[in-house]
């Protein structure tokens, strides 16, 4: 196999196994934030679980952000890719040949999207990180609470266990002894469900923080890095194709027919890669809408989105994929509830 060959065939390689993780990464970055809401809610009236809570819903900003300016350009990511390799399934070498100009301005167009979404990614990063930061302040105090707990639940255990010993005595006093054993194993179940509890919340606790500090952002970073490798593929690929658009075919060995070759036979896998990404994509925008919506700071939104618009302007040098980005957002906060009052 000669060099070109083997770079371009690593370098599909690569990007596959990066997209193949990516879509693992968004569905565990999206269940986490929807599970600070449902499994892992943080209940008490403790400190530390009322800081917690603000943290969470300060979050929530940035969930609806996600779904609303991320997510619909996220869609576009993997339909770029699912297109790209569509010349090389559909098209034949002389075909390909003759829309290699066309085919680098839409490389160019994709390189710029990957780059326009990471940069979106890495903004939405760095509020998610203070919070991180933030968060691991409260974890430390769970951990104390955990071990409070904890503590609370032995002692309920031995006092159930205690009462319950007493009920099996008291069995065998003559006349009241039965209503004294029912009475004695009801203040023994009584103790067992506070014991339960305290373990639940413990372990509810020490989920929720677990969640943002060893699940949410990780699985975000992990999604950032596939963007980061995706943007430098198209990068190699704009690259390749410049060299090839001015080359005559020069027979067998020619570097453009080699290099056409390979990206045909990757092309079908690539292509259900991408439709495996777009099978959990639904999944995902369930995961952000089943978050309340109630408390969320709209202006936060709305600055955000303004901003990212103006991101795909000045990146996107191909028109119209600066056009259809900008409409895929809008068109996203303009289907939102919050938007669809303001107009009434």
């Amino acid at each position: 196999m000669g060099d070109i060959e083997k770079e371009t065939k690593e370098a599909v390689v690569d990007l596959r196994s990066q997209i193949s993780d990516m879509s693992r990464s968004m569905r565990v970055f999206s269940l986490s934030m929807r599970s600070l809401y449902v499994d892992k809610a943080v209940g008490t009236s403790t400190e530390a679980a009322r800081k917690f809570r603000k943290l969470r819903d300060d979050t929530r900003n940035d969930a609806m952000v996600y779904l609303k300016g991320i997510l619909p350009l996220s869609t576009k990511f993997v339909a770029s890719i699912s297109e790209y390799f569509e010349y090389y399934d559909a098209l034949e070498y002389e075909e390909w040949c003759g829309m290699i100009s066309d085919i680098l301005e839409e490389t160019i167009g994709y390189r710029e999207l990957c780059e326009t979404l990471l940069k979106m990614h890495e903004d939405i990063l760095v509020p998610l990180k203070k919070r991180q930061d933030e968060a691991k302040l409260v974890i430390t105090e769970f951990e104390k609470l955990r071990g409070e707990f904890q503590k609370k639940q032995e002692e309920f255990e031995a006092k159930a266990q205690s009462k319950t010993d007493w009920a099996i005595g008291l069995s065998v006093v003559p006349l009241f002894g039965p209503i004294l054993q029912s009475v004695m194993e009801g203040e023994a179940a009584k103790d067992m469900l506070e014991a339960v509890a305290h373990k639940a919340e413990a372990e509810i606790q020490e989920a929720a923080t677990t969640a943002v500090r060893d699940t949410l952002i990780p699985a975000l970073e992990r999604f950032i890095e596939g963007i980061t490798k995706a943007a430098g593929f198209f990068s190699v690929m704009e690259q390749e194709i410049r060299k090839f658009e001015s080359k005559a075919e020069k027979g067998a060995k020619d570097p453009k027919k080699l290099y056409y070759k390979v990206m045909s036979k990757q092309a079908k896998d690539m292509k259900s890669i991408c439709q495996a990404f777009y099978a959990i994509l639904p999944a995902v925008r369930t995961d952000f809408e089943a978050i309340p919506t109630e408390g969320t700071d709209q202006n936060y939104v709305d600055r955000w989105l303004k901003k990212q618009k103006k991101v795909i302007e000045e990146r996107c040098s191909v028109a119209s994929l600066a056009k259809k980005l900008v409409a895929a957002i809008t068109a996203a906060d303009e289907s939102s509830p919050e938007v669809a009052e303001k107009k009434h």
